[in-house]
């Protein structure tokens, strides 16, 4: 379910919906209402093992250099853009290890 509310990590105040900190498929439990258009692009860019083992917390996603390059981009955008791609190429290609 989406609300209006104001994303963790972009700090818009947007329709967003529960980010699972570590993924559900990996038994996470806590969330943190996300945007569409930064929750996109934290799946895009890490795996879900990633985002179990590293980027686990607000602070360690906010920490990260890339992520700070989106929220720069992000900033400058109308609460309304979207946000869509394919999953970034430095992405580990294999989800299992």
């Amino acid at each position: 379910m989406t609300v209006v509310d104001k994303c963790e990590f972009c700090k818009m105040q947007v329709y967003t919906r529960k980010h699972h900190l570590i993924p559900r498929c990996k038994n996470g439990e806590k969330t943190v209402p996300t945007c569409i258009v930064c929750e996109s692009y934290i799946h895009k860019t890490w795996t879900n093992n990633q985002l179990r083992d590293t980027f686990n917390t607000v602070e360690t996603i906010l920490a990260n250099e890339g992520f700070q390059k989106f929220l720069k981009w992000r900033r400058n955008q109308p609460a309304t853009a979207l946000f869509k791609s394919s999953p970034g190429k430095f992405r580990d290609k294999n989800p299992y290890h």
